[in-house]
């Protein structure tokens, strides 16, 4: 499993048609990486309808968040296709000027 942590600059979701016909969710999660001192983007995702509503509140344009996740691979005509798959999602507190303390 790896950790990230950056801003959420995208979300949208898919619905997409599976090999049995059926249709599946899923929520695509792009966000911009900042403490490498580069501003690199990556793109994960969350497949399934019940897992999309378990980080639905959590998941809102240009939070922080810390994304614990998995890569997956597959093959394709000689290539290969990555997909970063969210674990888990944890908001990073944001922090007012009201929340500040106050020194002198």
């Amino acid at each position: 499993m790896y950790k990230i942590r950056g801003r959420i600059i995208n979300i949208r979701t898919e619905k997409i048609k599976l090999k049995d016909g059926e249709t599946a969710e899923k929520m695509l999660i792009t966000i911009e990486e900042t403490d490498t001192g580069f501003h690199h983007q990556h793109q994960f995702e969350i497949f399934g309808e019940t897992k999309i509503n378990l980080f639905r509140d959590k998941i809102k344009q240009d939070r922080y968040v810390k994304i614990d996740f998995y890569i997956k691979s597959n093959e394709w005509k000689d290539r290969f296709f990555n997909t970063l798959s969210i674990k888990d999602v944890e908001l990073e507190e944001m922090l007012t000027v009201e929340d500040m303390p106050f020194t002198d």
